[in-house]
């Protein structure tokens, strides 16, 4: 599996913990040599379409699932995704929250190549098996951000309260 991190903008966040942008961007040179190529990721919007949807995992780890992956497009800039971080689970919350405060932004694809070409010692990737997607710490692909989170402001409210009444029994 070959990974391809091109960034994340991270626009808002939203009660459910939905989280959006751009996976991968097109036609730029990313920190590995490669560049993707508009109409790559048409084989994957297909199969996503008939339910192989890709998944999304912390730092690329197969063991750290985050969240899931609830719609991907692509459009004239790259693939633009949608998910959700399932916030019951510690990591997930610990990513939520690293987003939320912009100590990190990046997103990556994990993919195989089905076709490529190379050009100027550029690799061009035509079309790609997308088998994850990650938030990470450092892209290779500045442009590939998570452009929008969104929160789940009942749960942190419960969780403030919480915190509150354990200081208020602490301090008895």
């Amino acid at each position: 599996m070959k990974f391809l991190t091109p960034g994340l903008h991270l626009k808002s966040m939203d009660e459910n913990g939905e989280i959006s942008g751009y996976a991968s961007v097109f036609d730029v040179l990313d920190g590995h040599g490669d560049v993707v190529v508009n109409g790559a990721f048409k084989s994957a919007v297909a199969d996503f379409g008939i339910g192989k949807k890709p998944k999304l995992l912390w730092q690329h780890d197969m063991h750290r699932p985050i969240g899931v992956i609830e719609g991907i497009h692509e459009d004239t800039y790259g693939l633009f995704v949608k998910g959700r971080l399932l916030l019951e689970i510690p990591k997930a919350n610990e990513v939520y929250f690293l987003l939320k405060n912009k100590a990190i932004d990046g997103f990556s694809i994990g993919y195989k190549i089905r076709h490529n070409f190379f050009k100027n010692n550029r690799q061009y990737l035509t079309d790609i098996d997308l088998l994850e997607i990650s938030v990470v710490t450092f892209p290779a692909c500045e442009e590939a951000v998570v452009g929008e989170i969104k929160t789940d402001g009942d749960i942190l409210q419960r969780i403030r309260r919480i915190a509150q009444k354990i200081r208020e029994r602490i301090n008895e």
